[in-house]
């Protein structure tokens, strides 16, 4: 097969050499960091959704809703941190959320914000063996795909987030913010999820007609032939298409998603691209493809480069998912309670405003303030519940993907190939 396949750090479909690469970094600490003003320098980039394969290691066990974490440090500590560490991905996100959040909580805490930019998968194994082996970790704190929030608080590797003290969070969306399975009497969160994005098709006007790409079905089409530009993260395709199937994948996982497989097999002479968000505007741009299967964060990248594109929601499944801010265990219980503190600033009006106008990022508070692409579709970019429910929105099923990325994600390439 001739299409192009490029990789991007921080949800790329991982081989099994690169795994060993990865893990050899992980034990040499590599990683990096700046101030609350700087922009990052990791490699890692806030893009597609999902983690990608290999990125979060299988558990040996099946892993639970988390229902009830336990209670949470809600009294102000004697003494200050001069600073908390805080994981994010690198480049525009860092610096919209060290503007947003960070300038905030610093401004009312006096505590400064360390942002750690280190690769995602490099910073989750990092942190985790650091935990395990009775370590301080380098971060207090983590920005990352929720599911490694997931397993890692299933595994009483994290610290709980008090609404007492993130009472913003209250305000959300609770299907989007919450972690599954969490009561809504609950006062105390395993982790919290401050926006989401969702996958949609991402189309060129001038080469194809957005009225007429409105399912899963139509990308099969033999007028899309060498036009598809797929993200390289199976989760992207998957759940949209399993939905748009009457496929179930909590029946018998991972087989379960054999028939999309197949029918990812069966697209294969129409993609012509499988890549990052990079690509994907340069490809819509130079008319190499015609219709991106992506997240929705790649148009912002499309916006700002001029790019005339169209967002499309396939109306047979818009698949949506969050990231997670979530405490790592075995800090210091200061720094425990204002990274608590902290997750109130993520869910602040300025917050949302500032991540759906520079990333294009889903505020998961109704009434959050967004820029105009973003308000004139809500059938893309669903806030409120009711809005999910119209667009038919298909959520991530986190605890299968905490059980399942690898074998999903490794026969998504086998698929793909």
């Amino acid at each position: 097969m001739s299409f192009k396949m490029t990789f991007r750090a921080r949800s790329t479909a991982w081989s099994a050499a690169l795994l060993c690469v990865l893990v050899a970094a992980v034990l040499a600490g590599c990683g990096s960091s700046s101030s609350n003003a700087g922009s990052g320098s990791g490699a890692n980039s806030r893009s597609a959704s999902g983690g990608g394969a290999g990125t979060v290691p299988a558990p040996k066990t099946g892993v639970a809703a988390i229902t009830s974490p336990p209670a949470a440090l809600t009294k102000a500590p004697a003494h200050k941190p001069a600073y908390i560490t805080i994981r994010a991905y690198s480049g525009g996100y860092q610096a919209a959320m060290a503007k947003s959040a960070g300038k905030a909580f610093t401004a009312a805490t006096g505590v400064k914000v360390r942002w750690d930019t280190t690769d995602e998968f490099v910073s989750f194994n990092k942190i985790d063996q650091e935990i395990r082996a009775g370590q301080r970790p380098d971060v207090d704190a983590s920005l990352q795909a929720q599911q490694r929030a997931y397993l890692d608080a299933a595994r009483g590797l994290t610290l709980p987030i008090s609404t007492t003290l993130a009472p913003n969070a209250l305000k959300a969306n609770r299907a989007v913010a919450a972690p599954p399975g969490t009561p809504a009497s609950a006062t105390t969160w395993a982790y919290m999820n401050p926006y989401s994005v969702t996958v949609a098709f991402i189309t060129n006007p001038k080469l194809v007609d957005p009225k007429t790409l409105t399912s899963w079905n139509d990308l099969s089409q033999p007028r899309f032939k060498k036009s598809l530009i797929f993200d390289q993260i199976y989760s992207s395709t998957a759940f949209g298409m399993a939905h748009a199937m009457g496929v179930d994948p909590a029946n018998n996982p991972p087989s379960s998603l054999d028939p999309v497989w197949k029918r990812v097999e069966e697209l294969r002479p129409n993609l012509v691209v499988l890549g990052s968000n990079t690509d994907v505007t340069t490809a819509l741009s130079q008319g190499t493809g015609k219709v991106a299967i992506t997240c929705t964060c790649a148009y912002n990248d499309a916006v700002s480069a001029g790019t005339n594109l169209v967002v499309v929601a396939p109306k047979d499944g818009l698949y949506e998912v969050a990231d997670a801010y979530y405490i790592h265990k075995d800090i210091p219980a200061a720094n425990y309670y204002y990274a608590q503190v902290f997750a109130n600033y993520l869910y602040a009006a300025q917050t949302q405003a500032t991540l759906a106008k520079e990333q294009s990022l889903i505020p998961s508070v109704p009434g959050s303030k967004l820029p105009p692409f973003m308000a004139k579709q809500p059938e893309v970019f669903p806030v409120t519940e009711a809005q999910q429910k119209a667009a038919n929105v298909v959520p991530a099923p986190i605890a299968l993907m905490a059980r399942n990325d690898l074998p999903w994600q490794t026969s998504f390439e086998n698929a793909i190939k």
